[in-house]
């Protein structure tokens, strides 16, 4: 329950309890809360033995499907599937894998190869007799017409 609490803020907590309470006041004051504390988890286990004597066998088909739904919302969406639609059988979620679809060979695989061989070729070089942008004047922040081209 309060496994994020730190040795650090627990004696934040005994300095400011001494600071507003009073030393004198702050064993009382842990008592009481301590008291206070333990009868309330006794009248929540109280009250846990008494719906399960009262109400048992109906909380049990209650808490079946609640403990499946649980179950499902702690897995994958991948592996939810799975298990509710072919029995944890994963064998036919394998076949839509996008890694598995993209290594195999296609049909339009050379097709695609020889356009990209003709658009290379038609690429045209730029000239270099162009000015650099890095070699005009510092605007510094503003734009100019050597960033552009």
């Amino acid at each position: 329950m309060f496994s994020s609490v730190g040795w650090g803020e627990i004696f934040l907590l005994v300095v400011v309890g001494l600071v507003v309470i009073g030393p004198e006041r702050l064993p009382r004051l842990i008592q009481d809360v301590r008291a206070a504390l333990l009868a309330a988890r006794t009248a929540i286990d109280n009250a846990k033995q008494t719906l399960d004597s009262d109400f048992g066998s109906e909380f049990g088909e209650i808490k079946k499907p609640l403990s499946q739904v649980a179950q499902y919302s702690r897995m994958s969406p991948k592996t939810a599937l799975t298990k509710a639609l072919f029995d944890n059988d994963s064998s036919f979620l394998d076949d839509f894998d996008p890694k598995k679809i993209m290594a195999k060979d296609t049909e339009g695989e050379a097709q695609r190869k020889k356009q990209a061989a003709d658009n290379n070729a038609n690429v045209v070089e730029r000239p270099t007799t162009q000015n650099d942008p890095k070699d005009g004047p510092n605007y510094s922040g503003g734009v100019s017409w050597t960033d552009i081209i």
